[in-house]
């Protein structure tokens, strides 16, 4: 019997369901650049997030209480389909404010942008409204909690049907018991970190406004800035080191935060991923300072180079374009590993590579021990057997292949060469944001489409988008 016939398909009233309840929450949260709008007078974007918010509150919401549509306790396989469409109907709905201003799909690629926490932009900053300026921070600070976490937190019921929606965005780490309350406490340290980067990056020398559209995407390591030149708008060392810290920050494990907060530091301190990254950051930093020269001057922008690419956060302080091959190599090396598992962070996470490399030492040792030696797969304290080994092997496969097909379409489309493609597609893919200056409104419509399918890819690693793709799934 094929694989494909032990499928259960999904449940299409359950996920139709909960895709109205994810309709309502968006609109309840697209309130706020409503209000932000109506603060700035700028009343044609009132207008379109007035009919957003209070549309999509209606139809969603009504839809559900009126019972149109049965609901039943939701599978996996209904889970990961609700977390690939919510995305992507946040997305669609979110490109609907950049219309006045954009064709239909650079709004889609911005909106996919911010609500991925990716960073590539179709829009000049200078230029924007302040009302989209908000939004596009805005959404990527929602993005960055994920919006299946906020549902949970705010709306659903605790149970199955929570526990596998939170699993199939967050992950498993459940640090309260109960997903609400793990949820709710995520949350409060997202929160905290927000407040408390915002007054650091204004004692940094940020503008109150500057340091609260910043701080909004950088603890989810988005990058969406109010400047073309980024973060390297302020040629500051200062801003540049603080925002670098607070780009580690977001992408750290959350709950090694909740954990902290209740007395357990050595625990932070001593997890390997938090380890892992502080020795990338130390690393690519040096390899970048001793590259644009070793002189004190240059010690702010390679710690910076490092910083935003590890986490992919994607802020600049220097020209992307005009770095040499061997800086891009690196820069595509630390956008591929990412940050760690639990945080904003997107590339492949630093856990998945630290069990990749713990393979490759076994592989190694097997070929010098006898055949009936033992030979466990450690991670810390954890003990990762053989099938969570091969879906790691699987993931990271499947991610290089989607690079590399995407690389080759681009290279085809564009017709740049293929450093720089597969710069742009490694940042697209790991949700980093920076650009050699590919991306613009001149991509042809298939390049754009590639792009906003690896951003849609990568923010949701993988495995959710496929299940929602997969034919099988449907019927």
């Amino acid at each position: 019997m094929k694989i494909s016939q032990h499928i259960r398909p999904a449940d299409w009233h359950s996920v139709v369901y909960e895709l109205f309840g994810a309709l309502g929450l968006l609109g309840l949260l697209l309130l706020v650049p409503f209000f932000v709008s109506i603060f700035f007078q700028e009343f044609l974007y009132s207008q379109i997030f007035g009919v957003l918010a209070f549309g999509s509150t209606i139809v969603g919401f009504g839809i559900q209480k009126l019972g149109i549509i049965d609901s039943q306790e939701m599978e996996l396989t209904d889970a990961l389909i609700v977390t690939a469409l919510s995305y992507l109907l946040f997305s669609a709905i979110g490109a609907i404010p950049f219309l006045p201003i954009k064709s239909f799909l650079d709004s889609l690629f911005e909106a996919m942008s911010g609500f991925t926490t990716t960073g590539l932009t179709m829009v000049n900053e200078t230029t924007l409204p302040a009302s989209l300026h908000f939004f596009r921070a805005y959404s990527q600070w929602l993005g960055g909690m994920g919006i299946i976490v906020l549902t949970l937190a705010i709306l659903l019921r605790p149970g199955k049907t929570a526990f596998k929606l939170y699993s199939s965005e967050f992950g498993e780490t459940n640090i309260l018991g109960s997903v609400i309350s793990t949820a709710k406490a995520v949350i409060k340290v997202y929160l905290s970190l927000t407040v408390l980067g915002f007054g650091a990056f204004y004692l940094a020398g940020m503008g109150l406004y500057e340091a609260f559209i910043h701080i909004l995407t950088t603890i989810p390591t988005g990058g969406f800035s109010l400047y073309s030149g980024s973060i390297g708008y302020y040629d500051s060392a200062a801003v540049s080191l603080t925002v670098s810290l607070f780009m580690i920050m977001g992408s750290i494990s959350f709950p090694l935060y909740y954990l902290a907060a209740k007395g357990d530091i050595r625990e932070f301190f001593e997890d390997h991923q938090v380890q892992a990254l502080f020795l990338l950051v130390l690393i690519g930093s040096l390899i970048f300072i001793i590259s644009f020269g070793a002189i004190p001057g240059n010690i702010a922008p390679g710690i910076f180079q490092a910083t935003t690419a590890i986490t992919t956060t994607g802020y600049n302080t220097v020209s992307t374009g005009g770095l040499p091959a061997g800086d891009k190599f690196v820069t595509i090396l630390l956008m591929i590993v990412g940050g760690g598992t639990g945080s904003t962070a997107g590339g492949i996470k630093i856990f998945r590579l630290l069990i990749l490399l713990g393979i490759i030492r076994l592989a190694f040792f097997r070929t010098l021990l006898p055949k009936e030696a033992k030979l466990p797969l450690k991670f810390g304290k954890l003990t990762v057997n053989q099938e969570e080994a091969e879906s790691i092997v699987a993931f990271f496969l499947t991610y290089l292949l989607i690079m590399v097909f995407s690389t080759l379409g681009i290279v085809w489309l564009e017709g740049t060469n293929i450093v720089n493609s597969l710069f742009e597609v490694a940042s697209a893919e790991g949700t980093v944001g920076m650009s050699v200056g590919i991306t613009s409104s001149a991509l042809n419509p298939v390049s754009k489409l590639i792009l906003i399918v690896n951003m849609w890819l990568g923010r949701l690693e993988i495995t959710p988008v496929l299940v929602a793709l997969y034919p099988k799934s449907w019927r």
